[in-house]
């Protein structure tokens, strides 16, 4: 449910990769690359301000992107309505899958391969290219019947203009692959700012001229384009002409592993809007939409930040157990400290900010409280995926969300038969429901298999420190909107209302979380980092 690398598309997990004889490498530490062309195959671990300055910056491009495009959803949100909210995701998912076909494999190739040399670069940039060329015509002629499967004949033509946005995926991924390798999310955050901002004035430009569905397409296909155009030029890499056979397979070798657990990320993540599409419609799918877009922001800025840099800061410590673990564990805590509070206070103001958007979105707070709490069960998730990857089990990873994606499929199948005819409202909320049950039994399979089975160590001590944060969150959710009915705040017009919810809320969690995280204090007098960084 987040945002992609370009266009639509949401990055998920990369992965370990296949070491230099092209089978999977589980000891080796991830090598570094001369984008210029020049190979180095020497270990080259961060040093401890090198992580601590990526943990930065990758959480200054994620806050960015996310703040602006909360501002931008909240305007497009007042100037459009569900129907148009719908159409879009119901849109996108289908350019999603096409783009996550490409994606998956060999960013993680680029991202971990021990001994990386221009021969593979160049080989993943043709054969990426060539992908994007051949999936994103077979996209656009299947558009055709993803329309008829939803019932809804407009999704042709808003399919067939965002099918570009896979070409221009794949274009980009080689690029953004070395920087995110090198730790470089300064040069990400460029590029990622620049595209969020563009393309949500574009957004509300057209919205505001009365363009309807077409304002949310143009704001994707600009999001696209300028993430493109800004990557290459930041990124000193040039492909060069050659296209090794044999750099292919090595990379290939692992990919395909990696590909599996990202094709399952996607149906597992996106079943949700696929089934509330085809069942329900574009009113259903645009409130469940609406509702789950605010906290995937919140998780994306709190949480997938640290995740773009787990997998290169785990993978260097992967011969190193004791340390692996303490780190993965303070990776945790940061993760929970950051998102779960947020999701607290987003949960307590439900009321007021859904009054704030109209009345087009009238009973949407009630899945938005709940999906709320799915985003605080996606907390606990979030990590498990680089872990897995950074000690070398692709495989396990597959599993896990294999698993999650047929039970998914089929729960929400049997949803959209059952709940067939009855209100918008209440089929997203059924929706968020089976979400929340799914997401907690896959988690506590993944925290069981990755903790305890793969890096060997204890379930409680990894979660002991994220329980003073989810206890603040907790008592945040459900005491403020009590508190509030009691005092009239939702009397007051939406927009105060909304500050006094949120802003009452914010301090009642802080001052929780300062009063019973001992673990934050102590990371707070130290300076705002881990003390098992690498």
């Amino acid at each position: 449910m987040t945002a992609g690398t370009t266009g639509a598309v949401d990055p998920t997990d990369t992965t370990r990769t296949a070491g230099a004889t092209g089978t999977a490498d589980t000891t080796g530490t991830a090598g570094a690359v001369d984008p210029t062309g020049r190979t180095d195959t020497s270990s080259a671990p961060a040093g401890r301000s090198r992580v601590r300055a990526a943990i930065g910056w990758s959480y200054l491009l994620t806050a960015g992107r996310v703040g602006s495009s909360i501002l931008v959803t909240f305007l497009l949100a007042r100037l459009l309505g569900p129907t148009e909210f719908g159409l879009l995701a119901m849109a996108l998912v289908f350019i999603t899958i096409a783009q996550t076909l490409i994606q998956q494999g060999l960013v993680s190739a680029i991202v971990q391969r021990d001994v990386l040399t221009p021969a593979h670069l160049d080989a993943a940039f043709g054969v990426l290219v060539l992908a994007g060329i051949g999936i994103g015509l077979l996209t656009a002629a299947a558009s055709p019947l993803w329309a008829l499967l939803n019932g809804t004949p407009e999704l042709t033509a808003i399919c067939l203009a965002l099918t570009p946005l896979v070409l221009v995926q794949a274009l980009a991924i080689v690029p953004e692959a070395l920087l995110r390798r090198e730790l470089r999310f300064r040069a990400v955050a460029q590029r990622t700012l620049l595209a969020a901002v563009l393309s949500g004035v574009v957004g509300v430009a057209l919205a505001l001229a009365g363009a309807g569905v077409w304002a949310l397409v143009g704001q994707q296909l600009v999001n696209g384009l300028v993430s493109m155009v800004v990557v290459w030029l930041v990124c000193p890499w040039r492909p060069g002409r050659r296209l090794r056979l044999g750099a292919i397979r090595e990379l290939w070798a692992f990919s395909a592993h990696s590909a599996s657990a990202g094709l399952g990320i996607l149906l597992s993540n996106r079943a949700d809007v696929i089934v509330t599409g085809i069942f329900f419609g574009p009113v259903a799918t645009g409130i469940y939409r609406l509702a789950a877009r605010l906290p995937d922001l919140l998780v994306d800025v709190t949480v997938r930040s640290l995740q773009q840099v787990a997998l290169p800061s785990l993978s260097r410590l992967q011969r190193e157990r004791v340390a692996f673990a303490a780190h993965l564990t303070g990776l945790q805590h940061l993760g929970a400290v950051a998102g779960l509070p947020v999701l607290g206070v987003l949960a307590a103001t439900a009321g007021p900010l859904v009054a704030l958007l109209g009345p087009q979105w009238a009973g949407t707070e009630t899945p938005l409280r709940l999906l709320c709490l799915y985003g605080a069960v996606n907390v606990y998730g979030v990590l498990l995926g680089p872990a897995l990857q950074a000690v070398g089990e692709p495989g396990r990873l597959a599993l896990v969300t294999w698993i999650r994606a047929v039970l998914g499929v089929a729960v929400l199948v049997a949803l959209g038969l059952l709940l067939t005819g009855l209100d918008d409202v209440r089929q997203a909320t059924a929706v968020a429901l089976a979400g929340i049950g799914l997401q907690i039994m896959v988690n506590a399979l993944a925290i069981w298999l990755t903790v305890r089975h793969t890096v060997g160590t204890s379930v409680v001590r990894f979660l002991a420190p994220t329980v003073p944060a989810a206890l603040a969150a907790s008592a945040t959710a459900l005491l403020a909107p009590p508190l509030a009915d009691r005092l009239a705040i939702d009397a007051l017009p939406p927009l105060v209302a909304t500050g006094l919810v949120g802003g009452g809320a914010a301090l009642l969690t802080a001052a929780l979380l300062a009063a019973t995280d001992r673990r934050l204090r102590r990371l707070v007098r130290k300076g705002p980092f881990l003390s098992h960084s690498v």
